[in-house]
């Protein structure tokens, strides 16, 4: 079987996005995305169609690009279901599946959605959690630069830690499938029952010892 990247996971390149400074993306990307929930949403429209082309040009497969923001398509399911269940049992099914199809607010907050996770997706794939964490710390220096507090950096492990920690999250995941599947194993419900429990003891270790790692360089 072939191992598959995991979700946010960092894939080495040469490119230009690769070699942006790091807090310059962290500081871009959020403002951008804040500003999509304000524009109209053919502007998320059109950096859907951008940013999907910029990944193809960095080598980012389709897989890849759908892995990082398939849980937009699971909450869109979750959201049209739970809507049209509370319209089902108000209205009747002909009303309910009318309601649904014409509820354009949750279509354009769910663009608007997909386009956030797809910037995400690419700075999580050309920033590795070190630049990442460089990056925060300079932008937290800067700060406090000018600001009435104490000049030592006290923010940017606990921040940096909780930005990575959905990346190593997902690797754990994919490492674990692996061994179920490299062991004959079948995707079932068995195998979330079984695996979701070590999931949840390895996230775990994980987070305690990054958190002691985080404390050792305080």
């Amino acid at each position: 079987m072939k191992k598959q990247h995991s979700i946010f996971s960092y894939k080495a390149g040469n490119s230009l996005i690769h070699k942006l400074p790091a807090w310059i993306k962290i500081l871009t990307v959020p403002v951008l995305n804040i500003l999509l929930f304000f524009l109209p949403v053919y502007v998320s429209v059109c950096f859907i169609i951008i940013q999907f082309t910029a990944a193809s040009l960095l080598r980012f497969t389709l897989s890849e690009q759908i892995r990082d923001v398939k849980v937009v398509l699971y909450y869109a399911a979750l959201l049209y279901i739970t809507e049209f269940i509370g319209a089902f049992f108000s209205k009747g099914t002909d009303t309910a599946i009318k309601a649904v199809f014409s509820d354009t607010h949750t279509l354009l907050m769910l663009i608007k959605l997909f386009c956030i996770l797809q910037s995400s997706s690419i700075i999580f794939k050309t920033t590795t959690s070190s630049e990442i964490r460089e990056g925060i710390g300079i932008i937290e220096t800067a700060l406090r630069k000018y600001l009435p507090v104490s000049k030592k950096n006290n923010f940017t492990g606990l921040l940096s830690l909780f930005i990575c920690f959905i990346p190593e999250i997902s690797a754990i995941w994919e490492k674990i499938k692996y061994a179920w599947y490299a062991r004959q194993g079948k995707q079932s419900v068995k195998m979330y029952t079984v695996l979701l429990p070590v999931l949840f003891s390895a996230g775990i270790k994980k987070a305690y010892n990054s958190a002691k790692a985080v404390a050792a360089r305080m």
